[in-house]
């Protein structure tokens, strides 16, 4: 096995945490309560029931669909943070 086969799935494992704990900190960027503990429990969960794949074809789908998860939590939280701040400004009026 050549060293850069041998590396792979630790650099896969160390992408896949990286990634947990970006989704985890980005929960806290959610402009509820109820929507942080949901991005919390469902990247807990998600995890938790693929950790014992093997298959690095399925591990690499699985880290490009967590990237994408990321990307769509941080696009969410800007967006309801914005809309949230829009529509208490408008209830001043």
């Amino acid at each position: 096995m050549s060293p850069i086969a041998a590396a792979k799935p630790l650099i896969t494992r160390a992408r896949a945490l990286s990634l947990y704990r970006q989704l985890l900190r980005s929960a806290m960027k959610m402009p509820t309560p109820n929507r942080q503990n949901y991005v919390i429990r469902k990247t807990r969960d998600e995890y938790r029931a693929n950790m014992m794949i093997e298959d690095l074809e399925e591990i690499d789908f699985l880290i490009r669909l967590a990237d994408t998860n990321l990307d769509t939590v941080l696009v969410q939280a800007e967006h309801l943070t914005k809309l949230f701040n829009d529509n208490s400004r408008n209830s001043d009026l």
